[in-house]
């Protein structure tokens, strides 16, 4: 073996870091240290986006293909997805077509229906109205068997108030996960064990902390790994960069026309959701954790916001709108979505612009977007869309429209076969996930889908 590469193997496994660097550089010069050694990375990322309020069927479908409404589905139909013809909610991730699925028609009345089924949209089970949490989550579950820093992050918005609320992500029975709806609190959770308490170093960035470590790192990487290095960092920087110009500006307000944008302090659904995709983004390209749950108004509490730069009323109006077949809330209900496609694009971007392996971060990372009341406001769950992006050695994301047949025609599926597919995916095979349906067939409900694993 070429005794440069065995130095590099040698210095990747054995830096010693300081306490911050530990922490958050270990992660990413243990992902340079595995490609050095020529292993590709097995079990893949996972960011869960879930939208409340409903995703009807038809805000997914293909331009170029005829509609059919789900009674009248009576077989698997997998058709091609082309970029010029996908839907308003799809197209700002036309550029990934080849690298999505969209999944139509799977059935989820295991988790009831209502408002939201808030745990139970990752949980594949009845929480009766959010009062239950019977078990730990999917992202939990996947998180868990990583064994990064974090087991998992999540992230959201709410109509309430709050910093941190509990409504869709569980750790265990009866156990919620907070999902922090709070930019700022979310950034001082993930990256507060290095922060001190003195006013000097309080207003330092993390980079600042780690800079000694990161010399030392750097002066012994070839330059392949110092470039890759340096595009780890960057997910640090872009949210810190933004916070730097608020803080060089504070105390100047007056002279400024209007005050500048912080979007870890605004109160806006929009900003505050942005700045949770890139908090999201930093923290998988960091390697603190390998699973984010992003949840956009998740739950019956919660999901009333109105977002005042796409809409002209809250999301619960919105929801009855659209059911009664309103033109101008479809509209804006598809531009609500639309929206949340940007900010996965963008995320993509990213991950599409950082090697690793033989590939990019976007070739070991599925993104997985859903809404909590399924198919629509006051859902029955007897269809549940799912878009899946991204990339992962276990599944086929390859440009595929599945639409599964309704219920008790041959081929059809319950929700927990997403939940089983993805278990397969990160090297957990798994026949069962959540609750079942009773009376229904195991080939039904057990095991992954067959469409999906490579």
């Amino acid at each position: 073996m070429n005794d440069t590469i065995q130095a590099r193997r040698k210095f990747l496994k054995g830096l010693s870091l300081g306490l911050g660097g530990a922490t958050y550089l270990g992660p990413m010069l243990s992902s340079l240290a595995l490609a050095a050694e020529g292993i590709e990375r097995r079990s893949p990322r996972f960011l869960f986006v879930l939208e409340g309020n409903g995703l009807p069927p038809t805000q997914l479908h293909p331009k170029n293909l005829p509609f059919i409404a789900r009674d009248d589905r009576q077989q698997v139909t997998i058709d091609r997805l082309v970029a010029d013809q996908l839907p308003t909610s799809l197209a700002p991730v036309g550029k990934y077509v080849d690298r999505m699925v969209v999944l139509q028609g799977i059935n989820g009345e295991v988790c009831g229906g209502g408002h939201s089924t808030s745990h139970g949209a990752l949980g594949a089970y009845n929480t009766r109205d959010g009062k239950i949490i019977h078990d730990a989550t999917i992202d939990y579950v996947l998180g868990r068997h990583a064994q990064t820093i974090f087991d998992h992050v999540v992230l959201g918005i709410s109509a309430q108030d709050r910093d941190v609320v509990f409504n869709c992500s569980a750790t265990g029975p009866g156990q919620s996960a907070a999902t922090f709806c709070s930019p700022e609190a979310a950034y001082k959770r993930i990256f507060g064990p290095i922060a001190a308490t003195d006013t000097t170093r309080e207003q330092a960035y993390l980079l600042d902390y780690l800079k000694d470590d990161i010399r030392t790192a750097r002066s012994s990487l070839p330059s392949t790994e110092k470039g890759k290095l340096d595009l780890y960092l960057g997910a640090y920087e872009q949210i810190q960069l933004r916070n730097k110009r608020v803080k060089e500006l504070a105390g100047k307000l007056e002279t400024l026309p209007s005050p500048p944008t912080d979007l870890l302090r605004s109160s806006l659904p929009e900003d505050r959701l942005d700045a949770h995709f890139e908090l999201a983004t930093s923290t998988l390209i960091s390697g603190l954790t390998d699973v984010a749950t992003i949840a956009s108004g998740v739950g019956f509490r919660h999901f009333n916001i109105q977002f005042s730069k796409l809409a002209t009323q809250s999301k619960h109006p919105l929801g009855h709108a659209v059911i009664g077949g309103d033109a101008s809330a479809i509209a804006e209900a598809e531009a609500i979505r639309a929206y949340h496609f940007e900010l996965i694009a963008r995320t993509m971007d990213r991950l599409a612009a950082i090697p690793e392996g033989n590939g990019t971060m976007l070739d070991n990372t599925v993104i997985v977007y859903l809404s909590d009341a399924a198919d629509k406001h006051h859902t029955q769950c007897l269809e549940w869309p799912h878009v899946l992006l991204g990339g992962s050695a276990g599944l086929k994301l390859d440009g595929r429209y599945i639409t599964y047949p309704t219920r008790g025609k041959s081929g059809w599926r319950t929700v927990n076969t997403i939940h089983n597919t993805l278990l397969h995916a990160a090297g957990l095979p798994a026949e069962t996930f959540g609750h079942l349906m009773a009376g229904v067939a195991d080939d039904v409900q057990k095991g992954p889908l067959e469409e999906l694993i490579a």
